[in-house]
């Protein structure tokens, strides 16, 4: 049976009536007076026998391109011959290498093992000329091959595949390969997994088929392990870590954690069949370095019993200063913990919404300063334009007054502290994020502004004229100003990433590249754009330790999600599909007849050259 693709191209056959028309066409008669006519009688006799079919019959030449019109419009049209498919069709095999494949089953296997000996033998069972693409699906879907025929190029693929420490999105890998079988009704998809997750993941489409390895399993797992700071307290800090039964029988499990080799606690938890416990435990003391949970259990699952963060107070604060020179508000910004401080003479043409977004907070000492955009900033005798006060002279020898009650100004002593002139500023109008630091008689010294998205501390004197840089005051001002200056998110202090997600590090201006060191001991070098560098191969738990210039720093990778440690099927029709595989040769498929049609046209070309030039030579 043949259908056609574009039937509407059928209109091209209407050329060739056109075509006859045109041959049929006679000239208009001409009135010659001759002498006699009897050199005319030959011609005439000629004339008569060509007239009508006749002539149409004998003129070979104008068949073939008839037949060529005929060929050509029918191709257009894309014809297509239904006939029954081979069994030489393309495949896609996905691999489950989840958390959960790394689960026991039996002695001296795991449902990953399973999974490898089923996807060889449908490699084995490959038709001769059939085509198989492998992927992967983890967190993400990870194409391993294109579509070959070669099995020994396939086994090779498979015998690379490992299962990883993250979390499975099977949804997106089955919505993936659904896409590369597009168009090819009679492609199959076979999903190697262990039915670990719900079953609305199954597409329902007859193109997929499920193969479901493991048996039932008992496991126990951290889903959570966190460090926050308590509140109102920056010397005591809390452990956060949360285990599950996944069996259906009550277990007692042994759990500790530990910071940088200090054991922090030791519990023995009962945990009632499918239930879970979550301590959370005070300890002082400031909390930074690499910790661990552990669970001490044999179970099924081994990839959830531990659990890896790596702990720190902040991240480096990037400091840029603009100064012409000022080796007391160097010496402390240089000396505080935590800092990375770049120093520039002056802005000059750059661009200060670029800078302001490429660090953590940008210092102006004494120099032009021009309006803010949004950041974190701190003024030292340089008023900047667009702020709610402004520059209105000069005062000498202001005296300090009082201060206000805000965090910036807490355990400070502005008593000896003696200023020979400070800028006089006029505040045009009152906004509810602007306070008063410390103020003289005639004009405020100090201010602190929140407002539109600026971050801003103002401090109204040349340190060289006045005796604060020397009190103890200034660090401890200086101090607190870069503390609530900087960039704050929650009150999380550990610094880690669920297996197989892409950890963004942030970079200091000038760095060009990143080189992580995973927990297996393998490198790798990221190029820095737009001020940070991603790392996306994640898929092992534990602590990463990466180089910016010749500091080094960690993050941690934890599978800590309890849907993947719920390693028991959730989907109860994997055995039904299973069983419920159409048979291959059945199935229909629809040939391009168009490829022979215009071969077929170009031969009845040809042939028409040959004919129209043996006319030409016989006259």
């Amino acid at each position: 049976m043949i259908q056609f693709a574009y039937p509407a191209a059928l209109l091209s056959l209407l050329a060739i009536p056109l075509l006859l028309v045109l041959h049929l066409l006679r000239p208009r008669p001409r009135r010659v007076v001759l002498s006699t006519t009897a050199l005319w009688q030959a011609a005439l006799r000629d004339r008569e026998s060509a007239h009508g079919l006749r002539r149409l019959l004998r003129n070979l030449s104008l068949l073939l391109l008839l037949a060529t019109a005929l060929t050509l419009g029918l191709a257009l049209a894309g014809p297509q011959w239904l006939t029954h498919a081979s069994e030489d069709t393309d495949t896609v095999l996905v691999l489950d290498v989840s958390a959960s494949m790394k689960t026991r089953s039996g002695i001296g296997t795991t449902r990953f093992d399973q999974a490898l000996a089923e996807a060889n033998g449908i490699v084995d069972g490959l038709p001769r000329d059939g085509r198989m693409l492998v992927m992967t699906s983890g967190r993400r879907a990870l194409l391993k091959s294109g579509f070959v025929s070669d099995r020994g190029a396939l086994r090779h693929v498979l015998a690379q595949l490992r299962p990883g420490d993250e979390a499975g999105r099977p949804r997106e890998a089955l919505a993936l390969a659904l896409s590369l079988l597009r168009g090819r009704e009679h492609g199959r998809i076979y999903f190697l997994t262990d039915g670990a997750f719900d079953p609305d993941v199954d597409p329902g489409s007859p193109q997929v088929v499920l193969r479901v390895v493991g048996r039932p399993a008992r496991n126990v797992a951290i889903t959570r392990f966190d460090f926050r700071q308590e509140r109102a307290s920056e010397d005591r800090f809390q452990v956060l870590m949360t285990v599950r039964n996944y069996s259906d029988a009550p277990v007692v499990v042994p759990a500790s954690a530990s910071l940088d080799g200090r054991v922090l606690f030791r519990r023995t938890l009962e945990l009632a069949a499918r239930d879970g416990q979550t301590l959370v435990l005070a300890f002082p003391g400031r909390a930074l370095g690499q910790a661990s949970a552990r669970i001490d259990v044999d179970d099924d699952l081994a990839a959830d019993n531990q659990a890896f963060a790596a702990v720190s107070t902040h991240d480096p604060l990037r400091v840029l200063l603009f100064s012409r020179g000022n080796l007391y508000l160097e010496g402390v910004l240089e000396a505080l913990p935590n800092m990375e401080l770049v120093k520039r003479d002056e802005l000059g043409t750059e661009d200060i919404a670029r800078l302001a977004r490429s660090h953590d907070v940008v210092v102006f000492d004494g120099v032009a300063t021009p309006e803010l955009p949004p950041g974190n900033f701190l003024l030292v005798n340089t008023v900047a334009p667009g702020l709610p006060f402004s520059d209105a002279g000069r005062v000498a020898q202001p005296s300090i007054l009082g201060s206000g009650p805000s965090a910036l100004m807490r355990g400070m002593d502005l008593t000896p502290v003696r200023i020979d002139e400070a800028r006089r500023i006029v505040v045009r109008e009152r906004v509810p994020g602007l306070q008063r630091l410390f103020w003289s008689r005639e004009t405020d010294l100090a201010l602190a502004l929140l407002d539109d998205g600026v971050k801003l501390v103002y401090l109204g004197f040349d340190l060289a004229g006045s005796n604060f840089p020397r009190q103890a005051a200034f660090p401890l001002f200086i101090s607190q100003s870069m503390e609530w200056l900087r960039p704050r998110g929650e009150d999380r202090l550990s610094n880690h990433t669920a297996a197989g997600s892409t950890h963004s590090i942030r970079v200091p201006a000038g760095e060009t590249q990143v080189i992580v060191r995973t927990p297996s001991g393998n490198t790798d070098t990221l190029e820095v754009k737009g001020g940070s560098a991603a790392f996306d191969a994640t898929a092992e738990a534990g602590i990463y330790r990466y180089t910016v210039g010749d500091a080094a720093r960690y993050f941690a990778v934890s599978l800590t999600d309890a849907r993947e440690s719920d390693v028991n099927r959730r989907l109860a029709s994997g055995e039904q599909r299973k069983q419920a595989e159409p048979a291959s040769h059945g199935a229909q498929a629809l040939v391009p007849l168009w490829p022979y049609l215009l071969v077929l046209a170009l031969v009845l070309l040809a042939l028409e050259w040959f004919v129209w030039s043996g006319s030409r030579s016989s006259a």
